[in-house]
Formats: C-alpha cells, sequence, structure tokens
C-alpha cells in the first residue's frame, strides 16, 4: 500500500471580503452618527425655546373658552357622588357664602353647567347660550339654588349684572392690600439681614423693591410681589415653589453682598439706617436676575387684576415650580372666579396649572434644529428598514442552502416562476 501524500505545504486560506463589507461598515457609521445626532438637535430646540421664550402663555378668546371649560371640568370633579349634584352644588356656595369667599361662591354658581346633574344643566343651557357673559350666567344659575342660598348669596355677593348697569366695572376687588411694608419695616428686615438672624431674605427684598431700590416698580409688580408674601404665610404654600423664589431673590440682590456694602457704607455707625441699607440694597442688586424677579412678580400681579391680591395668592399654592406661575396667570385671566373655587377645593397637584396650554411660536433656528431632528429620524428608521431587510435576505439565503428545507424552497420558487 502506498502512501499518497502532498507535496504542497499548508496555507491558511484567508477569507474573501464581502462585496458589500464596506457598505455596511458606512451605513453603521451613518445610523450612528444619526444617532447621536437626534437628541443632540432636541436638546438643542429645546435650550432655543427656552432662551427665546417661544412658548408664550397668551390669551386669545379660543384658548380663554378652553382653559374656562377645563377649569369648570376640575370643579364639576369636585363632586364624587352622583346621587344628589343639585344639593352638594347648592351646599358648597353656601360654605363659601359662610366663610364669607365673595370669589369662590361665584365660582362655583358660574361653572354649574359642569357641576350640576344633566337635567339641570341642559335647563340652564336653555336659558343662556354657550357664549354668554357670566353676567346672564350668574343670573340663570341664582334660580336653581336653593331659596335660603340664593337670599344670602344676593345680599353678600355683588351681582354681576347690577355692576354693569351701574357702570362699575367688570370687577369690584376688595381684596387689593398691600405688605411690603415702610422704611422702618425696611430697616427691620436689613438688621435681621445682617446679623444673618431668623429673617425673612425674601420679604426684605420685596420690600426694598417696594420702596424703589431695584429700580422701576410697577403697582402691578408690587400687587404681585404682595400676593407672593401673602402666599408664603401659607400652611398650603409649596416648598418647591419657595426654594426656587428664595434662589431666585436670592440672586437679585446678594445678601452677602449686601453685608458688606452696609458695615463699609457705615463706618462705625448704624448699618441698618435706612439711607446706608438703602444705598447697601442699591449695590447688592444684579440687573439680570432682578429683571427675571420682575418678571415672576409681574405675572402675580396679573393674576391678581384677574381675580385679588388674595386670590392670587391662593392660586399660588398650586404652582410646583417658577414655570407653572405663566400657567397660573393664564388660568387667572380665562377663567376668574372659576379659578378660585376650584383653586380652594382641587388637590395641589399640578393640575389646575396643566388646564392652561401655551402656544409655541416657530422661529428659524427652531425651524432648522427641527428640521434636522427630522431627518435623522427618518434616517434612522431607514437604515434600520434596510438592516432588517439584509437580515431577512440572509436567512432567507440560509433557508434556501440548508438540506432539509431546500426542495420545500425550490418547489416555492418554481410554483412562482413565470411562463
Amino acid at each position: 500500500m502506498k502512501h499518497v501524500g502532498s507535496s504542497r505545504a499548508w496555507r491558511p486560506v484567508r477569507p474573501r471580503s464581502a462585496p458589500g463589507l464596506g457598505l455596511g461598515a458606512l451605513s453603521a457609521l451613518v445610523f450612528n452618527l444619526c444617532l447621536l445626532l437626534l437628541p443632540a438637535a432636541g436638546a438643542s430646540a429645546f435650550f432655543v425655546v427656552s432662551r427665546d421664550q417661544l412658548y408664550a402663555y397668551e390669551l386669545s378668546p379660543a384658548g380663554q373658552r378652553a382653559v374656562r371649560h377645563r377649569v369648570e371640568r376640575l370643579a364639576g370633579d369636585l363632586i364624587q357622588l352622583d346621587f344628589d349634584r343639585h344639593q352638594q352644588w347648592d351646599d358648597l356656595v353656601a360654605m363659601q357664602l359662610m366663610n364669607n369667599d365673595v370669589a369662590a361662591a361665584r365660582g362655583f354658581l358660574l361653572s354649574a353647567r359642569r357641576m350640576l346633574p344633566p337635567q339641570d344643566a341642559n335647563q340652564l343651557d336653555h336659558r343662556v347660550r354657550a357664549d354668554a357673559p357670566d353676567a346672564e350666567i350668574e343670573l340663570a344659575a341664582l334660580d336653581l339654588l336653593t331659596p335660603g342660598t340664593r337670599a344670602r348669596y344676593e345680599a353678600i355677593v355683588p351681582l354681576l349684572a347690577r355692576r354693569s348697569a351701574s357702570g362699575a366695572g367688570d370687577r369690584l376687588e376688595p381684596g387689593r392690600f398691600t405688605v411690603l411694608g415702610d422704611q422702618r419695616d425696611f430697616e427691620i428686615l436689613a438688621q435681621a439681614v445682617l446679623q444673618q438672624s431668623e429673617g425673612d431674605p425674601v420679604h426684605f427684598v420685596l420690600t426694598g423693591l417696594g420702596l424703589g431700590l431695584g429700580g422701576d416698580f410697577t403697582p402691578r409688580m408690587a400687587a404681585g410681589a404682595s400676593a407672593l408674601i401673602v402666599s408664603s404665610r401659607r400652611q398650603d404654600y409649596p416648598s418647591a415653589l419657595g426654594q426656587e423664589i428664595r434662589a431666585l431673590v436670592g440672586s437679585a440682590v446678594s445678601a452677602e453682598r449686601f453685608r458688606s456694602e452696609a458695615l463699609r457704607l457705615a463706618n462705625g455707625a448704624d448699618a441698618a439706617a435706612y439711607p446706608n441699607a438703602a444705598a447697601a440694597f442699591r449695590a447688592a442688586v444684579a440687573p439680570s436676575q432682578m429683571a427675571a424677579l420682575k418678571s415672576a412678580l409681574d405675572q402675580i400681579g396679573a393674576m391678581g387684576n384677574a381675580t385679588s391680591t388674595a386670590g392670587a395668592s391662593v392660586l399660588l399654592t398650586h404652582a410646583r415650580n417658577l414655570r407653572d406661575i405663566p400657567r397660573l396667570r393664564l388660568v387667572a385671566q380665562a377663567a376668574g372666579d372659576r379659578a378660585i373655587a376650584v383653586a380652594k377645593g382641587v388637590a395641589r397637584d399640578g393640575a389646575l396649572a396643566v388646564a392652561a396650554r401655551g402656544e409655541l411660536t416657530f422661529s428659524r433656528d427652531l425651524t432648522t434644529l427641527i428640521g434636522i431632528a427630522g431627518l435623522a429620524l427618518a434616517a434612522l428608521f431607514v437604515f434600520a428598514g434596510l438592516a432588517i431587510m439584509h437580515l431577512a435576505r440572509r436567512a432567507w439565503a440560509h433557508f434556501a442552502e440548508d438540506p432539509d428545507g431546500g426542495e420545500l424552497v425550490e418547489s416555492f420558487r418554481g410554483a412562482w416562476t413565470p411562463l
């Protein structure tokens, strides 16, 4: 027996590169780039919206109606038992009258369409049209109150129809007041800041603004500052909002710089004396942060103008953060007394602020970023689809070469071979 051998030495066989390997690597590179570009463009778009304040809460007629209807639905949700909605609605109005809360009592009365049972709501719809003014809704809803509650309402609450007929304006606001303090109050608060004792730095800064130490301070800003102080003294004042307000106030007027300037200017005299403390206050103001603080106070003041200073203080308890203040301002302007009534009844979980939805203005920068994000997303879908198709083709090829399934594939191909 002869041994047959090979005279050639063994050499490793190098696999040939697949023809689509370069294209696959390029596709993977583009896919990864799009995967990074999509969140980057989205984050940049969010930054542009915040920087240019493109998402604004402006009051339009259609938006006002929509916000008002959402607030009325929240008022209707306050009645959780359907067995006697009419009596529960009447009790809510009577309770606010007993508390001498005119705004909340009127707010529940104006929300009758959503709070009453269907038959009473239909009766109200037949008497007044859907876009009727509040004065007509108030008069129509009065007839649905029990005689005792109606008599008490007419005795306590100034009817909107009577005020309109007398030319007294749309709103009588007994709750407007100011709690900012005078020069003596400013000195007391300044002394607490200088001693770093248990003082109220927010009240100190707002009192200084009310005295004109931080530049122009409009009456609406003063009303907003008063509402903020009143709200901060409530037990239900949100802690998260309080922290953001303190941070904003602290950046607008630095307490450390105020102390150093007051001690430097006093030169051994009374550093908390008004002339000295006022000069130190002006030196401690940071203009850009002060503008942001004044803008927030102006928003709160607008809430007070739409309701009352006391009403704005109640609405502020529903603000989870500073971003909710423009939303609540829109709620106050759109719903008025309805917002006050709902604010006293619903849970402080942000539902009242969510009732307001702003409008986004598309600038050129924002449109460009959205376009880039859209192209990146479309490219991701395309490359993902191509990858799936490629995997499907490879699976089909392996299935065709499989000995166990080859005949089935060939018969399938033959069945679809054109004649």
